[in-house]
This record gives C-alpha cells, sequence and structure tokens, in this order.
C-alpha cells in the first residue's frame, strides 16, 4: 500500500511540474518523494517550517486543481467519444434506412401513408393497379400517354416514390423526374 502511495505522489508531482515553480516543485519532491520532515526543508531552503508549510498547502491546491481539471478533461473525452459512437451509430441506421431495398412489391398502394389525391387514386383505379410492383412494371415514360396524366399527377408520382424510397424500382426515375411533360 505505501509503495501504491508514493508511486500515486510521484505521478501527481510529474503531472504538475508544469504547473509549479522550481522552487514549489522542489518543496514537494523533498516532503513527498523523499520524506524529508518540514523543519529539515525549512534548514535546507534557510526559511521557516511556516512558510514550508504554506508553500506546500499552496502547491498543494495547485496540484488538485490540476488533476481536477485533468479528470474533467477525461470526463470530457469519454463524452466526445461517447458521441463519435452514437453519431457513427445514427448514421449507419440512416444508410441502413435509406439503402434498403427491401421493398415488398406486393405492398397496396392505399396502405402507403402517402396522401393520395381522389385523382391519383382514379388514375390508378383506371389502369388497374393495386400494388407498388404493378407500378414499378410500367415504364416511366409510359405514363406521359395515358390521359389524364399531366404535370400535377406527375410531381404527386415523384413525391410518392421518394415518399416510399423506392426510386431503385424504376429505371431512369432522376432523369424522368427532370424532364418535362410534352
Amino acid at each position: 500500500m505505501k509503495n501504491v502511495i508514493e508511486r500515486t505522489n510521484k505521478f501527481y508531482i510529474e503531472m504538475s511540474r508544469r504547473v509549479l515553480s522550481e522552487k514549489e516543485y522542489e518543496v514537494l519532491q523533498k516532503l513527498l518523494i523523499e520524506k524529508m520532515s518540514l523543519q529539515q526543508v525549512s534548514v535546507l531552503y534557510g526559511v521557516t517550517g511556516e512558510s514550508v508549510r504554506q508553500i506546500y498547502e499552496k502547491t498543494y491546491k495547485k496540484v488538485k486543481s490540476v488533476t481536477e481539471l485533468l479528470a474533467e478533461i477525461d470526463h470530457y473525452k469519454q463524452k466526445l467519444q461517447q458521441l463519435k459512437y452514437d453519431f457513427k451509430y445514427e448514421s449507419l441506421q440512416i444508410k441502413k434506412r435509406k439503402t434498403k431495398t427491401e421493398t415488398d412489391p406486393h405492398k397496396i398502394l392505399y396502405s402507403s401513408h402517402f396522401p393520395f389525391s381522389k385523382r391519383m387514386y382514379s388514375f390508378f383505379e383506371v389502369l388497374d393497379i393495386h400494388t407498388i410492383g404493378q407500378l414499378s412494371e410500367i415504364p416511366l415514360k409510359n405514363f406521359e400517354r395515358f390521359k389524364g396524366f399531366k404535370h400535377e399527377c406527375k410531381k404527386e408520382l415523384i413525391a410518392f416514390i421518394e415518399f416510399e424510397n423506392i426510386e431503385h424500382l424504376f429505371e431512369g426515375f432522376y432523369v424522368w423526374k427532370i424532364k418535362r411533360i410534352e
């Protein structure tokens, strides 16, 4: 146990070396490491025992504040590491959601949470489209050939495809998206 205390004292003194003046460092070294008494150190420096005690108290407070600061730094380093880990985990989860290609082609269009207009519901009924799979079988350029499929329907279909994250099911979606209806 005594050995552990000596090593701890030595460690704290060395860590505080940059904060302490040369005299303060030497006084702590003599008292804590070399185990000299207050009287012996006072004789060595030609000062009173009370002066050595005051130097010791002052340096002890400095060392204590440095160690508290280091402990606080360690605490924030741990928090930073946790935040980095959480960020990586969350971004991985977001990537998984974005790249999720497990779209059920049998999912019924009406079960989507997308707010279709009556116009689109009617359009799907006329074409007898009930599932995402049936919708994705029709090439996007063919939609413009259907009667009643105008600019608003195209905007709504684009919004639905992006809402459901099923762009990968429609070949040439990004080109078709920006192309104007003639």
